[in-house]
């Protein structure tokens, strides 16, 4: 068992979930941990939910339960930016990892580390997605509101969803993360139409802002491994955030990216910038005292999320941009996560021509 690897303080598993094979796979993955059969998660969720700090109790425990809705949806793109319409398959909900800035602590209403095991509903839903965008390449992936890896020695979902994408002829599929759970990923034949990909920032941001999570350098040496598999790699730059010496941070990450992994393999390299909504703000103040991120300039965006200032983005844009073209990245694909037209056209030099055009781009790996 590694000490990286996560595993739950205890697994609670809806009654009416228990005959499913994913249910089956995790209970014996997860070895000699205690389980439980509910009747009803919420009773579980409002019993969290009364702990003092609730993300990080709902992080200890595991439920096993079915997805009652959609597992597949579209991006919820920023309004008003520019999207790339790409789409989520929400599979697991929430993340072992405890990133000060995350999202999911203001987003999820369910704390618990949580598993949707009812998987042909997954494969019916992908289906009908994909015949009904069957004239077009579609992005999709998972790592939105959990991250992608974190629990595959549990689920082996990576197993699964390669063995589905890589039938498909019209489609690329991602695997989002920022841990270093490579292991059944190494096992599969790789697939010229699925990229993992791993979310990166300058190493003083990973050592203080991402609880939890390897070092960069070893989920960079990650990477390398899985591109020399056979897979192309993604990285994301997401959330870039102003710090004492940012530049020369990012700027070393970047060296020591694009010093490891072939830049020939990297299907795309996305950046955003520092942002979220206001109430999060005194969660991250509540549970994470010692952090200054949130102590910066920020502005009301269009979308009513708090950003840095334009000029301060296109800087960090700007620079981050020139070096990643400047330490050998100049035929990667880049993109911006949810920016201005205006954006684009100062630190890119041009402006996707709506959704389509950008997702054309970024679907160059297939040709």
């Amino acid at each position: 068992m590694s000490k990286s690897q996560y595993f739950p303080k205890k697994v609670y598993v809806e009654k009416r979930s228990l005959d499913f094979p994913l249910t089956k796979r995790i209970l014996k993955n997860v070895g000699p941990v205690p389980r439980e059969i509910i009747d009803d998660p919420q009773e579980v969720i409002e019993d969290i939910k009364a702990s003092k700090d609730v993300m990080g109790a709902g992080k200890k425990y595991l439920l096993i339960t079915r997805q009652r809705g959609e597992f597949v949806k579209p991006c919820p793109c920023t309004p008003r930016y520019l999207g790339c319409n790409y789409f989520i398959i929400n599979i697991d909900l929430n993340c072992p990892l405890d990133c000060t800035y995350c999202i999911l602590q203001h987003y999820l209403t369910n704390p618990l580390i949580t598993v949707h095991v009812n998987r042909e509903d997954l494969w019916r839903q992908l289906d009908i997605l994909l015949h009904r965008k069957r004239h077009r390449t579609v992005r999709i992936g998972t790592g939105e509101l959990g991250d992608s890896l974190a629990l595959d020695h549990l689920t082996e979902n990576s197993i699964d969803l390669v063995s589905y994408f890589r039938k498909k002829r019209n489609v690329i599929f991602e695997l989002k993360t920022k841990t270093v759970n490579i292991k059944n990923i190494l096992r599969i034949e790789p697939a010229p139409n699925v990229v993992v990909a791993w979310s990166l920032n300058s190493l003083r941001i990973a050592k203080e802002e991402e609880k939890g999570a390897p070092s960069v350098e070893e989920r960079i040496e990650a990477a390398r491994r899985v591109s020399e598999r056979g897979f192309r790699t993604g990285f994301h730059f997401d959330p870039i955030i102003h710090h004492p010496d940012w530049e020369e941070g990012y700027e070393e990450v970047i060296k020591i990216l694009l010093k490891t992994v072939d830049s020939a393999r990297i299907a795309w390299i996305s950046l955003g910038s520092f942002r979220f909504p206001a109430s999060l703000k005194a969660i991250i103040e509540e549970r994470f005292p010692k952090t200054k991120i949130i102590y910066d300039e920020f502005i009301k965006g269009k979308d009513g999320k708090l950003r840095y200032f334009k000029p301060f983005r296109l800087e960090l844009y700007k620079k981050i941009v020139g070096f990643i073209r400047e330490w050998g990245g100049k035929e990667i694909p880049l993109y911006f996560c949810m920016e201005s037209e205006g954006i684009w056209r100062e630190a890119m030099g041009w402006i996707p021509k709506g959704e389509e055009n950008l997702e054309a781009y970024l679907s160059s790996p297939l040709g």
